[in-house]
């Protein structure tokens, strides 16, 4: 793999209070030799005290079955803030990940606000034919 320069996504999902939300950020451009490697993901709200839970996946989720769950290959990083007094945004990026297709923003339990801001930074590689076939298969969710 070859990094060639950063990238940042950045976007608005709107949401009604207490439930969710989601967004494709990425569209499969059928480049399988271009890899995405996400090295920060920031979710945050005007009110900034509204707990949430939020994840990069590599595919759609379905919504309330497994939040944040490791054990789920198609997810790779999450970002939460919890209710309680004191709570602070706290964010886990899995360092072994490289998306060459569709990643998607999911946000749940969202407690109060309507509008979540978000912004993905990455770094842009070339990846080898094998490489990108080992991340497809990742990305559907099987171990290796």
């Amino acid at each position: 793999m070859k990094r060639t320069r950063t990238r940042t996504l950045r976007g608005v999902i709107d949401i009604a209070s207490g439930t969710t939300g989601k967004q494709q950020v990425i569209v499969d451009d059928g480049l399988i030799n271009r890899g995405y490697k996400v090295t920060g993901f920031f979710v945050w709200n005007n009110a900034g005290t509204t707990s949430f839970i939020s994840y990069l996946s590599f595919s759609p989720q379905i919504f309330g079955s497994k939040l944040m769950d490791a054990s789920n290959n198609s997810q790779f990083a999450w970002t939460w803030l919890g209710s309680g007094a004191g709570s602070s945004i706290e964010r886990i990026i899995d360092p072994d990940h490289v998306a060459v297709r569709d990643m998607f923003v999911n946000i749940e339990n969202a407690g109060g606000a309507e509008r979540f801001n978000y912004m993905i930074v990455c770094e842009e590689y070339t990846v080898s034919n094998d490489e990108a076939i080992i991340n497809i298969i990742k990305e559907g969710s099987q171990s290796l």
